[in-house]
């Protein structure tokens, strides 16, 4: 028989969950109404009407073919009302920060007093740094006009060498575009150690020792319901070459692996080169944003030789000929990169299991992107959102915001709950990520550690409040995920005690 103390351990974890859970629902059953009918409060304290018919609309538009018997219209209105919930979070979370705001000053602690501030706030830095560098050269392949700017002066192009301007096939209907840099007088780090806070101090080899900058775009980047299509499949599973357990297995979101292959590919030519035969030191670093960036993130760790190279399929008698000969060349792609290859990508969707660690890649989520919370689980869970809610007609719409409220928060816990169990199966975004959250107070963005964590305040948050594995229902889902708005994003980070690291 447990002593009443032995009693009191065993329980506290989960009484303290439940607790947190049913102030949740409590908070949302109290505000969720009053949230849906209010007018958004912007920065200053005036307010607006905000039109939210274009970010549904692109919305209702891409899942409509999934949901059977609706139409566009009715369909759009039901995500509107789910969407009450969800908004009922996100002003959970924003109190919370504002209230810590308001009662905390920036000096009142040093960066020494909390055990790890100081590593968080220089690996804040590093990231925000390494995400204007992928933003730069993002928009560097928009066009040709833009690649010509560049080769003024202080512009992305200088001392940077364009070795190959292409494009590979994605899907059939879409493909990506392929820009790589050169540059020889690069002096930072390579891999994990890329970029980073000892780039921004000035600690650099003196030796140059090269970088190659791969860029990649997809064409389907301002599509939502093209990128959806894409995202809508089944993690496709590889056997890993290298790890402690034999046979090991990882997921991987089959159309980008299969086009970082060929990214891969294409590039071979200059990885195996002349330029960098005889430069061993050198580094790959891959820049993307959006499926771009999944894909980028992807080939990083297949040239890292932490993901095999995938085999296209033979459709011709002469390619499986020379089956042999292609497997022999493969070889020479994985881990050609080891320990120099890296990546630094916005807005990419979840593309790799959690069980391979991708350290060397810097992900970068905005707010309320939608394509950041994609895959063919979070979409199984949206299309019973909404066939619940449309099951309920019109009465359904008014009180069924509630019975969302408790779906969603019973849904979040489970995930958190179930920490790393299964995590082979389960797609997350690669390596570690961080969160950027725009905040009314100051005008300003806070940037959280989100990648990797198991538990504690920022996890609960995250599955809870930020909804990381759920499609967040917002009317800045879509504006969110484009590239201006995480340049805008990344120049409003507030990075507390840089000067002082």
């Amino acid at each position: 028989m447990f002593s009443t103390l032995e009693c009191k351990k065993r329980t506290k974890p989960t009484m303290h969950l439940y607790s947190i859970v049913l102030c949740i629902i409590l908070a949302i059953s109290t505000s969720a109404r009053g949230l849906s009918r209010r007018s958004t409060l912007i920065r200053g304290g005036s307010t607006r009407e905000v039109s939210e018919d274009d970010a549904f609309h692109r919305l209702a538009t891409a899942i409509k073919p999934r949901i059977d018997g609706t139409n566009a219209k009715a369909l759009q209105r039901t995500l509107k009302a789910l969407s009450s919930a969800q908004k009922a979070l996100k002003g959970l979370d924003g109190a919370a920060h504002e209230a810590y705001q308001r009662t905390h000053s920036s000096t009142d602690q040093e960066l020494t007093t909390v055990a790890g501030r100081a590593r968080r706030s220089a690996a804040r830095t590093a990231s925000t740094a390494d995400a204007f560098l992928s933003a730069e050269l993002c928009e560097l392949i928009e066009s040709d006009k833009e690649t010509e700017n560049a080769r003024k002066k202080k512009g992305a192009l200088e001392n940077r060498e364009v070795l190959l301007k292409s494009t590979v096939r994605l899907t059939k209907y879409s493909n990506v575009s392929v820009l790589v840099l050169w540059e020889p007088s690069y002096s930072g780090g390579v891999g994990i150690d890329h970029g980073g806070i000892k780039d921004l101090a000035g600690a650099i080899s003196k030796k140059n020792r090269g970088r190659v900058l791969i860029v990649l775009k997809d064409s389907v980047n301002d599509d939502l319901t093209g990128t959806i299509n894409i995202l809508d499949s089944e993690p496709w599973e590889v056997e890993l070459k290298s790890g402690l357990i034999a046979n090991e297995v990882a997921s991987v979101q089959l159309h980008l692996y299969r086009c970082a292959g060929r990214v891969l590919e294409e590039i071979r030519p200059i990885l195996l080169g002349d330029t960098l035969v005889n430069c061993t030191e050198a580094a790959f670093h891959f820049c993307g944003q959006s499926l771009g960036g999944g894909i980028a993130s992807l080939a990083a760790v297949i040239l890292d030789g932490s993901l095999p190279m995938p085999q296209e399929k033979k459709r011709k008698r002469k390619q499986v000929l020379n089956k042999l000969a292609y497997n022999n060349t493969n070889s020479t792609i994985e881990g050609l990169g080891q320990g120099r290859s890296s990546a630094s990508v916005l807005g990419i969707p979840p593309c790799l299991s959690a069980n391979v660690k991708a350290a060397f890649v810097k992900s970068i989520i905005y707010g309320d992107d939608v394509i950041c919370r994609t895959t063919q689980l979070s979409l199984k869970r949206l299309f019973q959102r909404v066939r619940r809610m449309l099951k309920g007609g019109l009465v359904g719409r008014h009180v069924g915001w509630m019975a969302d409220a408790a779906s969603l928060t019973i849904s979040s816990m489970k995930e958190h709950a179930r920490g790393s169990e299964g995590e082979e199966g389960r797609l997350v975004i690669p390596g570690q990520t961080f969160l950027i959250r725009p905040r009314r107070l100051g005008g300003v963005c806070s940037m959280h550690e989100v990648g990797g964590v198991k538990g504690g305040r920022e996890a609960l948050r995250a599955s809870f409040l930020w909804q990381l594995n759920d499609i967040l229902l917002s009317k800045s889902l879509w504006k969110h995920h484009l590239l201006q708005s995480y340049i805008e994003g990344l120049d409003k980070v507030q990075l507390r005690g840089v000067g002082d690291l």
